[in-house]
């Protein structure tokens, strides 16, 4: 007979030739046993505690000692080990105590046949039950490994139903929408979203498949302040054995700043669009205004004086002559200085000659005598030579405040203040006249309006220095302009 099983057998029995049949009767069945025998309590206990057993068959009687106790032993040491009385003669109430104790069966010792079956039933249910328990504690212990994952995690995790009923949330789900669990456990949802966002969500669930399992959207929700904010949902679909969604799960991240972020660049670009538009518009004007200012001022000096010319090759008359060399004095004297006034409004030579310092006490001086202002220089332990861009930007930006000041301020005094502090150079422009709204200024500057406040904002920005600007009707304007500057040692 091929062997059926091999056992490690713990035999409790005082009768040797009762022990011999039962060990006999399992051979006979195929069993291979290597069988331990105890005659009494301490025999059991002992061989019991020292080794390791797939089976405890037991007299259910003996001298000073009981099946039921021996069984009380194992089952304090071991749950799920086969234990099989054996008796003489068993009444039906003692059976039924005997397996409420935990005994796994019990074989009369005049049926000894059914002793095989017995112990191969109760082997194979030992082993499955083992096996299940093992397989329950590593799911369980999965469990608990995930969940102190997710529980640490700052994202939210929520996983549903594909109803959308909620069957777990992590800590952070529930401190960012100040919720408690059984707040949201067993509950769909969609009863805590808007309309649009409980259609968009359906929507999702709809797709979701074995091929194509993942989805992504951005929600707007309120957190646990009220404040609303933007969340990034990353949702996946767990599939069963046969394919069918069992289960979602959505990592929701607070993406607020990003979207933030991004509209501002969107503004930002937007702004640059127009700004673009507006400075060809402007280069454009420029150049008409200086067509105009060649054609019209100059073209028509340079004319006359080739007409006084002309007339002097042809005249005798020395009182007339005198009279045309005065009129070509004079038409030459104002062309020059309308080259010259072109020339400084280009680019002022003391800049590149002399520095800043120079440039700026120059134009102020030549505006305040069109703007019918005073004005005060001031300059304070600054380099006689700078960066060229910051020379460049420096100077366009006072150009372009005094060039304010004249046309709208009505100022009566403009401060100009050059300083500078460790390693920053400072621009002030200060004056006392009508002064503006700066956010409308701006908001008409984006919209394609005039460009004074953001080109000043532009070039500074591009010399990598900072700009400030604080103006209020009725109340003069302040412009500010910083710029790093290394000193030498």
């Amino acid at each position: 007979m091929a062997i059926r099983s091999r056992l490690r057998l713990l035999l409790l029995e005082d009768t040797p030739a009762d022990a011999a049949l039962a060990l006999a009767a399992l051979g006979k069945a195929g069993f291979e046993c290597e069988a331990q025998v105890a005659d009494g309590r301490e025999a059991f206990e002992r061989l019991f505690h020292a080794e390791r057993y797939d089976l405890v068959i037991a007299d259910y009687n003996l001298p000073g000692y009981t099946g039921l106790e021996a069984l009380a032993q194992v089952r304090r040491a071991d749950a799920l080990l086969p234990f099989i009385l054996l008796s003489g003669a068993l009444g039906d109430e003692r059976a039924v105590d005997a397996l409420r104790a935990g005994a796994t069966d019990f074989v009369l010792k005049g049926n000894l046949a059914r002793l095989a079956g017995v112990v191969s039933r109760a082997v194979e249910e030992s082993r499955a039950r083992r096996e299940h328990l093992a397989t329950q504690q590593a799911l369980e212990l999965s469990e608990r490994r995930y969940r102190a994952i997710v529980e640490d995690q700052s994202e939210l995790i929520i996983r549903m139903l594909p109803d959308s009923t909620a069957t777990f949330v992590n800590r952070a789900y529930c401190r960012y929408f100040g919720m408690q669990q059984d707040q949201v456990l067993g509950r769909s949802v969609l009863e805590s979203m808007t309309p649009e966002n409980r259609e968009a969500l359906r929507a999702n669930l709809a797709h979701v498949s074995p091929q194509a399992p993942a989805f992504e959207r951005d929600a707007p929700v309120r957190d646990a302040a009220g404040a609303e904010r933007w969340m990034h949902w990353s949702g996946r679909g767990i599939f069963d054995g046969r394919g069918a969604l069992a289960e979602i799960q959505s990592v929701g991240r607070d993406v607020t700043a990003l979207r933030r972020a991004m509209d501002q660049l969107a503004t930002a670009r937007e702004r640059l669009q127009r700004l673009s538009r507006r400075l060809l518009e402007v280069q454009e004007a420029e150049r008409m205004h200086l067509a105009r200012e060649l054609h019209d001022d100059i073209g028509q000096g340079l004319t006359a004086l080739k007409l006084n010319l002309e007339a002097l090759q042809r005249g005798h008359d020395g009182a007339a002559l005198a009279a045309r060399v005065q009129e070509a004095l004079e038409t030459t004297r104002h062309t020059i200085e309308r080259v010259r006034q072109l020339s400084l409004n280009l680019r002022p030579l003391q800049l590149d000659d002399l520095g800043l310092a120079a440039a700026l006490r120059s134009h102020l001086d030549r505006q305040a005598a069109l703007g019918r202002f005073a004005p005060h220089f001031e300059m304070q332990e600054v380099p006689a030579r700078l960066p060229a861009e910051v020379e460049t930007a420096c100077f366009r930006v006072a150009q372009e405040a005094i060039n304010n000041i004249v046309r709208h301020a009505k100022a009566g005094n403009v401060w100009l203040r050059l300083s500078v502090t460790g390693e920053r150079l400072a621009l002030s422009v200060r004056d006392d006249g009508a002064g503006f709204d700066v956010e409308a200024a701006q908001r008409r500057a984006v919209s394609g309006g005039s460009l004074g406040v953001v080109s000043m904002e532009e070039r500074v920005a591009l010399a990598g220095g900072s700009f400030q600007i604080e103006s209020a009707p009725g109340q003069g304007t302040v412009v500010v302009a910083s710029f790093s500057v290394p000193m030498e040692a």
